[in-house]
């Protein structure tokens, strides 16, 4: 015969087939609080409405018996439409205040939800003031007071449990909708390193190549242009006694001065002939400008020519 050990471990095999599906990965106080939750659901649903067709329906029985006795209390000698308009119009503003103010906790209008909270009270004091002063301290009057009273603490009850409700499932919502937006965390991926780069090799040098001098051509003199003397003017004074301060002055003009072409000239003459070989016209110009002589470039520049009968260099 068999034996048994009372250690053995139960057959999961009939628990997980008995289990509802969607919940085989929860451990059994979350399959708890699930089922807790969807009760508690179900019954909050089937109590809201059958608490609201209650009072719809106790509402409007109640409000039937609100206009005999507020008929009643009325005097006789008043007309019939006008005794009966009285309290059918103050039970309408009862109800549709009542209407107005679960709809507004829908809507979640606190404005609008006040307003009518406060109308409600209104009519609900105007019926209960009604029959403390015109109706007896007998069992009826205390019933419609009593009425009365529970009615509106009722509907203000059942608005408030309505927003209440609202403002819940509205944040579930918003919290679910925030978790999916919410970017998931992307793992990161591993790249495999490249390959390492060969060495590059080294490219070949070009053999040297030997260059033939090249023979420089002979410069040529260049012919100097020598300034023609100016003839003496009708005006110009006599100038044979004085000779040598005439020569002296003709060919080392003073600098600073305004120079005419002929003066410019012996001057551009002086500064280029001074080295060996002849300055050029940038060095002639530097050196004109150095010297403290004034004259245009353009001149400077019709001079230079004059004088070495060659283009400016540039």
């Amino acid at each position: 015969m068999p034996r048994h050990t009372a250690d053995t471990a139960p057959d999961l095999r009939v628990t997980v087939a008995d289990t509802a599906s969607g919940t085989g990965g929860l451990l059994v106080r979350e399959m708890v609080a699930q089922q807790m939750r969807t009760t508690t659901t179900a019954i909050y649903r089937s109590i809201t409405y059958v608490s609201l067709w209650v009072l719809l329906l106790c509402s409007l029985t109640f409000a039937a018996v609100q206009v005999w006795a507020l008929r009643g209390y009325l005097p006789g000698r008043l007309p019939a439409p006008a005794a009966w308009a009285l309290p059918v119009a103050l039970q309408v503003l009862v109800l549709a205040a009542e209407l107005i103010l679960l709809s507004s906790a829908v809507t979640r209008s606190s404005a609008v939800q006040w307003t009518a909270g406060a109308v409600m009270a209104i009519g609900y004091g105007a019926e209960i003031t009604a029959h403390i002063h015109q109706g007896g301290r007998d069992l009826v009057t205390v019933t419609l007071v009593v009425m009365s009273t529970l009615l509106a603490l009722c509907w203000t009850l059942l608005a408030l449990a309505l927003r209440a409700g609202i403002s819940d499932a509205d944040a579930l919502v918003i919290e679910q909708r925030a978790r999916t937006a919410a970017p998931a965390p992307v793992a990161p991926v591993e790249v495999p390193a490249a390959p390492p780069a060969p060495a590059p090799q080294p490219e070949p040098q070009p053999e040297p190549v030997e260059l033939e001098p090249e023979p420089v051509p002979e410069l040529k003199p260049a012919a100097w242009y020598v300034p023609e003397p100016v003839p003496p003017t009708d005006t110009a004074p006599d100038l044979r006694d004085t000779d040598a301060d005439t020569d002296a002055d003709t060919d080392v003009p003073e600098p600073g001065a305004a120079l005419s072409d002929v003066e410019m000239d012996a001057v551009v003459h002086m500064i280029v002939t001074e080295t060996n070989p002849p300055r050029s016209y940038r060095e002639m110009e530097a050196r004109y400008r150095e010297l403290g002589y004034v004259g245009g470039a353009v001149r400077l520049r019709e001079s230079w020519k004059r004088v070495t009968a060659q283009p400016t260099e540039v």
